[in-house]
């Protein structure tokens, strides 16, 4: 799980550079992707907030100390 969490937090990250790309165009002499922009922030906030979701709902397995001696 803690894989899985970590993961949609890394998609969220590169969802909000594509809506950055989209509207970064402008400097480079283009237009604004407007596809970019959106998507990119749709897609990093439901990244975002299911990463977040889930890590509210499994917090206490992040803090639980493995005992690996035990057997």
């Amino acid at each position: 799980m803690r894989l899985f969490i970590s993961t949609l937090s890394l998609l969220s990250v590169i969802s909000f550079g594509y809506a950055l790309a989209g509207y970064g165009r402008t400097f480079f002499g283009g237009g604004i992707r407007f596809d970019y922009v959106v998507g990119g922030l749709a897609g990093g906030f439901i990244c975002g907030g299911i990463a977040m979701i889930l890590w509210y709902v499994k917090r206490k397995d992040f803090f639980e100390e493995s005992n690996e001696n035990e057997i």
